[in-house]
């Protein structure tokens, strides 16, 4: 009788562990391209190329919201910027978006990959590519935002990287924001942020990125002030288990591009 019992326990529990997980939110994958320019002539270039090309394509193969963002210094910057970010369902889309570019054939004239100028002088420097996967604290990028795009646009969009000396130091700040309820802080002071992710490939590893956005500059120094005198995060950011997880942050105050979908 009591192995009778002891195996229905195990058999409940199994259930509800398959149910759950068969229930969870997937993680989604964000492809984050940024473009590196030396003149603003390169910047303007990659504007029509993502305007009248780029996003349309994206758009025909399911991928409905695309942020292209540009920092707010790139006109006195000697290295200017275009960041084009891209959610996925699945890293199953990255395979299948790659697998049609390879079809292009490179010796015709495909606008999507043919981005050099008519003088032919090169339309950027670089490109840079990161592949990122969804904090589990949040599996999916907010699709909506209650800051409204006005005339002029004031929003400001923040970048923020976080690089690790170690793996280990990586995941404990990674802990910190899901177990940790760092983004539940960031939720209930509406930084209104759009991504957490931490980074699987790139140029800098290990490392995490996130997005929150705000509705001016003033808005966005007003909620850090609340975020730095919260009681909440002077506890977490002193608990021995966070403390110098953060060896390197790159903060981007950005705007975005009208032709973008934010």
């Amino acid at each position: 009788m009591k192995k009778i019992f002891l195996s229905s326990i195990l058999t409940l529990v199994l259930a509800c562990a398959f149910y759950f997980q068969a229930n969870a939110i997937p993680r989604e994958y964000y492809l984050l391209k940024i473009y590196h320019c030396s003149s603003q002539k390169q910047i303007e270039h990659i504007d029509v190329f993502l305007k009248s090309t780029y996003i349309p394509y994206m758009h025909e193969a399911g991928i409905t919201k695309i942020g292209v963002f540009t920092p707010i210094d790139n006109d006195t910057a000697a290295d200017k910027k275009l960041f084009v970010w891209v959610p996925l369902k699945s890293i199953d889309e990255l395979e299948t978006l790659d697998q049609q570019i390879e079809k292009i054939d490179p010796m015709g004239y495909n606008s999507l990959i043919h981005l050099e100028n008519a003088d032919s002088s090169l339309p950027y420097t670089r490109i840079e590519t990161v592949l990122s996967k969804a904090f589990k604290g949040q599996a999916q990028f907010v699709k909506n935002s209650n800051l409204k795009k006005g005339s002029p646009d004031e929003r400001i969009f923040e970048f923020r990287s976080y690089e690790s000396t170690t793996e280990d130091m990586h995941l404990r700040k990674v802990h910190m924001f899901n177990e940790g309820k760092e983004i539940g802080l960031f939720e209930r002071l509406n930084f209104n942020a759009i991504f957490y992710a931490k980074v699987i490939a790139g140029a800098r590893m290990p490392n995490l990125i996130y997005m929150t956005s705000f509705n001016n500059i003033a808005d966005r120094e007003a909620h850090w002030k609340a975020f730095g005198d919260d009681p909440f995060w002077k506890k977490i950011s002193n608990a021995p288990e966070y403390l110098k997880t953060v060896s390197k942050a790159d903060i981007i105050l950005m705007k975005a591009k009208p032709y973008g979908d934010f």
